[in-house]
């Protein structure tokens, strides 16, 4: 671990968190930006709105398995020159998007899964290499903000962009920021990709030990606990990007643009808590606690959107927005860091990749399920219900972990 005390240590510090940061919001954006087109792309496309949940499953098809390679790779070429890929990766996705292509949406998905797997793993490998420990929650949390913030981004600036040029430029446009960014972070392999290669094999070796993260995490009991409940967590957290911004222009009834605005506050409201969050955590030293009752909140908030309808004002769908977001988005930078202390030394990013194919598989598995019971009950009350139930439901999981946890 780097020392952080001494002015390099610390200068090599901020640079990884800032960085690590960025390529979180641009990946995030990205990925969040076609959720929010899809209300105007859906009837170009000939598809339904609703159908965003199928596309989405196969977004995390491609991320389950980019996200276990993601660890495995960033440590044979660095977390640097991963994440380029990666975003490199997110702007092909989004450049297929804009030529409006029924034919082209799974090719579209599959790349945009394949940029969203590594950069959490590969920013995990070096974050924890630099990261002083007292500070690791709450540094996690600050590099995790870059999930709503990015998403934060897409709600503000795609129905702006739709509305200047259209939704294909609008896509074209989000990929050119990738590729950017991807160019920007350059420089900075020097200095942050110290620790690549080692042991690493190459590639075809890496794709054949792709299980063996997965195998890593399911045979340690806190980390089996762990990666079941973040199946959930993350779940919680794609559906409000997800549906959200259709939910409250078909059901609802409001323009796209107030729409898009009330799903940004959420997300920003999840920004602001993951520091928190974090913050507590550290200060306590009780993070299995704290997400045990980021369950609980993630169940009230679920529950509030159940009860939402077009009587509702601005204010009060805004005030639920912020109530799921701070919960059902606020967990990431608490549970990773979990992980990170827990991990054996050189083996964060494995472990993170490997329970990432679980966290990866509650956003694989309930949108299509969510958009499937949309088919057949016309309800989202009913949608959001039963996630309360599940949320809730996972804190029993945690408690054997709490049990065992000492501040």
């Amino acid at each position: 671990m780097t020392d952080a005390t001494t002015p390099a240590g610390t200068r090599i510090y901020l640079l990884a968190v800032v960085s690590m940061l960025a390529i979180q919001v641009m990946s995030s954006f990205a990925v969040q930006s076609i959720p929010v087109m899809a209300p105007v792309a859906a009837p170009a496309l000939g598809v339904s709105r609703n159908d965003v949940g199928y596309f989405m499953a196969f977004v995390y098809i491609a991320a389950v398995l980019s996200s276990s390679a993601g660890g495995l790779m960033a440590a044979r070429y660095g977390a640097v020159r991963v994440s380029q890929v990666a975003l490199a990766c997110c702007a092909a996705a989004l450049l297929v998007f804009g030529l409006g292509s029924v034919w082209l949406l799974i090719p579209a998905a599959l790349a945009m899964g394949m940029g969203m797997g590594p950069p959490t793993p590969s920013s995990s490998q070096v974050l924890a290499r630099v990261t002083p420990v007292h500070l690791t929650s709450m540094t996690f949390s600050i590099k995790q903000t870059g999930v709503p913030l990015g998403n934060m981004v897409a709600g503000l600036a795609i129905p702006a962009l739709i509305v200047l040029a259209g939704w294909h430029q609008a896509a074209w446009a989000v990929a050119l920021c990738c590729l950017a960014l991807a160019a920007a972070i350059e420089p900075l392999r020097p200095l942050l990709d110290v620790a690549r290669g080692g042991n690493a094999r190459g590639i075809v070796a890496a794709l054949r030990e792709l299980p063996a993260p997965v195998r890593l995490v399911w045979r340690h009991h806190h980390w089996r606990r762990l990666a079941l409940v973040s199946l959930v967590f993350t779940a919680m957290q794609v559906t409000f990007g997800a549906f959200l911004v259709v939910y409250l222009v078909e059901r609802i009834g409001l323009d796209l643009a107030i729409a898009g605005l009330i799903l940004s506050i959420g997300q920003f409201a999840g920004a602001a808590a993951r520091v928190v969050w974090g913050v507590i955590a550290d200060a306590t030293r009780r993070p299995v606690l704290v997400l045990a009752i980021l369950t609980l909140g993630m169940a009230a908030g679920s529950a509030t959107l159940a009860a939402v309808d077009a009587r509702w004002s601005f204010t009060g769908l805004a005030m639920a927005s912020v109530l799921y977001g701070t919960t059902a988005i606020g967990w990431g930078g608490v549970f990773f860091a979990e992980l990170a202390r827990r991990a054996p030394p050189g083996m964060v990013g494995t472990v993170t990749g490997g329970t990432q194919v679980f966290t990866f598989s509650g956003a694989l598995l309930v949108p299509p399920l969510f958009s499937v019971l949309l088919a057949l009950f016309d309800s989202y009350a009913l949608n959001f219900a039963l996630l309360a139930g599940v949320s809730g439901a996972c804190c029993l999981i945690l408690l054997p972990l709490l049990r065992h946890e000492r501040p």
